[in-house]
């Protein structure tokens, strides 16, 4: 098998195959003067073979996968590995070649899966999920709307024991003496600088990362941003408020839950195929811009993941903000973590609307 570095997305085979430091033209993709990975020929020098293995082990030929497995589950390895994967970056004939191609030399690999159609069993094999998977046998929407319509405290719908390993992965230090800003709309007067605090436990609001009665100072990382934050009107006075840390604070870092490749860790590629997908979701749902429309009651997703962050000791959480991708939020748990140093009032003089048909 012969292929390039641009037959793939995933950094850590990207990697390995500039790592053999030879270029030419890829049969597969066609592209010239490329990175070039020859299996005759280098397999001693990378490890391209292993990392392509791990993935393709997983997979069980149609004629070996249990009578009940879902019939709509049941795909050619191109278009599996195209929907459970961001590896690949050609179009399915291409990881059809490659794939076969590989497949063909492969001592230990079933020809069958180039061949039928093929799943994989553990994704629907209960005592596997109860084991591997956050969710169990359930899914990240079921369990929201348990959490939304039938129990608040208690939930059969989500491994605990599996997402703490997976969160402590994001811990992050945010050192003292970092800058943050706080905006409320105000008066032409504006707020002093005491106002600017997170409101009492008992008239606290809900927000993304706490819950009614909860007090817990949310935080932007740019000037701008807390602006967009707080939907402020044109002509609106805005008090905007500049905090700095007195001391290190331990946070999650909510943005970073979800692996940019499956091979940063020698980890189950079934359950991290699995969990990989609850991951997205619970990121997605916390970059969700919300409008005034919307109900509190959306946020008791991340309320409970952010719950379970303070149970386990954190400072706060951290996560991307929903108006700049550029920007990033932190909701701070205790409030004495940090000093208001500065607040001024501004006058907002007008605003940059940008549509999207829907």
């Amino acid at each position: 098998m012969i292929c390039c570095i641009d037959c793939f997305r995933d950094t850590e085979i990207r990697a390995a195959i500039e790592m053999v430091g030879h270029r030419g033209i890829c049969p597969i993709c066609k592209k010239e003067n490329t990175w070039i990975y020859d299996s005759e020929r280098d397999a001693d020098k990378t490890n391209v073979e292993e990392l392509l293995d791990s993935i393709l082990e997983i997979y069980v030929p149609e004629s070996g996968l249990p009578a009940l497995y879902p019939e709509e589950e049941k795909l050619l390895i191109e278009d599996r590995l195209l929907k459970d994967w961001n590896i690949f970056s050609g179009s399915s004939s291409e990881v059809k070649r490659l794939v076969s191609e590989y497949v063909s030399e492969s001592f230990e690999l079933s020809l069958k899966i180039t061949t039928e159609r093929v799943g994989i069993p553990q994704l629907f094999d209960e005592s596997y999920l109860k084991d591997n998977s956050i969710m169990g046998k359930y899914s990240w929407d079921i369990f929201k709307k348990y959490l939304r319509n039938e129990n608040r405290f208690h939930s059969k719908y989500i491994n605990l024991e599996i997402l703490e390993p997976i969160l402590r992965e994001t811990e992050t230090i945010v050192p003292a003496n970092t800058k943050f800003y706080r905006a409320r709309v105000s008066d032409q007067k504006g707020y002093s600088r005491k106002e600017m605090w997170a409101p009492p436990d008992d008239i606290a609001s809900p927000g993304r990362a706490n819950s009614k009665g909860q007090s817990c100072l949310y935080l932007c990382s740019h000037k701008k941003t807390t602006v967009k934050e707080i939907r402020a009107h044109a002509f609106d006075y805005v008090t905007i408020a500049t905090f700095k840390l007195n001391r290190d604070v331990r946070v999650l870092d909510l943005s970073s839950i979800v692996h940019i490749s499956p091979f940063y860790s020698g980890s189950d590629k079934v359950a991290y195929l699995l969990n990989e997908t609850t991951l997205r979701q619970i990121q997605n749902d916390l970059a969700k811009p919300m409008s005034r429309l919307d109900s509190d009651l959306d946020y008791l997703p991340t309320q409970y993941i952010s719950d379970f962050a303070k149970f386990l000791g954190y400072d706060g959480v951290k996560y991307i903000s929903t108006f700049d991708n550029t920007s990033y939020n932190i909701a701070l748990f205790k409030s004495s973590a940090c000093d208001c140093t500065y607040h001024r009032n501004f006058l907002i003089g007008d605003l940059d609307y940008k549509m999207t048909a829907v």
